[in-house]
């Protein structure tokens, strides 16, 4: 267990009998901008989308109703799947312990959370390629790519071991500026399931006109070498003929645009759009058939 590892299972002992302390308002209810807190707050988004599937001869993700669930107290919050507890904050600043599960997991399991609570992260072949690939297979992907099928087991005909989901905490420090909003996070596994780290950095800028908001966002997660070699590593038991694979750390790029329409005080359309360009290290995996996952989602939101 790590420095990291150990000091977060002590906080969060620690601090768990005051998450849900507290009184009912953070100021008088009577004046205009208060906050009120003890509130939550739950919407449901009944629309059509898709998370593509970078896992080779493995169905996208179709997304048909994104449920959000937000809850606000004087310092324990909850936004979806992430648990977090205010340690300290000012006018523009935030520093949090935070607790929020793996991501990885959800190209492995359909029913994964994840790919419900979607707001909670170009190499065609599979493994590194070569020059020797002429002989081999090729299928249509559509538009103007192919990708080239090696003769071997594909991920549905061997028997993988399982990739859980992973619980990772730590902390969250965030800054609001006149021009973009900046979020720093350093998560490590709390639950011995790979005992990885990841460092996820992401600028975000927000507006607001009448009835329509955007949000738009870039930013990278850095993953520890445990993490990428748990959920897209071949054991020797896993291998086919290409063998073992064993990578090191990756850094992977992502990219967001959430735009809403309020059409009533219940209703919303919204528009979501979220891109991840996976790095060498996981897209050279014999799992991996794709170089990117691209998420999408448009439909009605309505507000409980």
């Amino acid at each position: 267990m790590t420095l990291l590892q150990h000091l977060f299972r002590t906080l969060a002992a620690a601090l768990v009998p005051a998450l849900f302390a507290g009184s009912a308002f953070a100021c008088d209810p009577e004046t205009e901008d208060c906050v009120e807190i003890g509130k939550w707050e739950l919407s449901l988004g009944v629309g059509a989308g898709v998370r593509t599937n970078p896992l080779e001869a493995t169905p996208d993700i179709p997304l048909l109703l994104i449920p959000q669930v937000n809850y606000n107290g004087e310092r324990f919050f909850i936004q979806n799947l992430d648990f977090g507890f205010i340690l300290w904050e000012n006018e523009t600043q935030q520093f949090n312990l935070l607790a929020t599960p793996s991501y990885d997991q959800v190209y492995f399991h359909r029913w994964s959370p994840s790919n419900f609570f979607i707001d909670s992260n170009g190499f065609a072949t599979s493994g590194k390629g070569n020059n020797d690939d002429d002989d081999l297979p090729v299928i249509d992907a559509g538009g103007d790519k192919e990708f080239i099928v090696p003769g071997f087991k594909d991920v549905q005909e061997r028997k993988l071991r399982n990739r859980r989901m992973a619980g990772l905490g730590g902390f969250e420090y965030s800054v609001t500026t006149a021009l973009v909003d900046l979020q720093l996070q350093y998560v490590t596994d709390f639950t011995g399931i790979h005992e990885g780290d990841e460092v996820r950095l992401a600028l975000a800028k927000n507006w607001a006109s009448g009835r329509h908001s955007i949000s738009a966002s870039i930013g990278a997660i850095w993953q520890s070498s445990e993490v990428v070699n748990y959920y897209y590593g071949v054991t020797q038991a896993e291998a086919d003929m290409r063998g073992a694979y064993h990578t090191d750390a990756a850094l992977t790029p992502v990219a967001r645009l959430d735009w809403n329409y309020q059409l009533t005080e219940r209703w919303d359309l919204r528009f979501l759009a979220n891109y991840r360009q996976l790095p060498d290290e996981i897209s050279a995996s014999p799992l991996i058939n794709d170089n990117k996952v691209i998420t999408v989602f448009i439909g009605g939101v309505y507000h409980f």
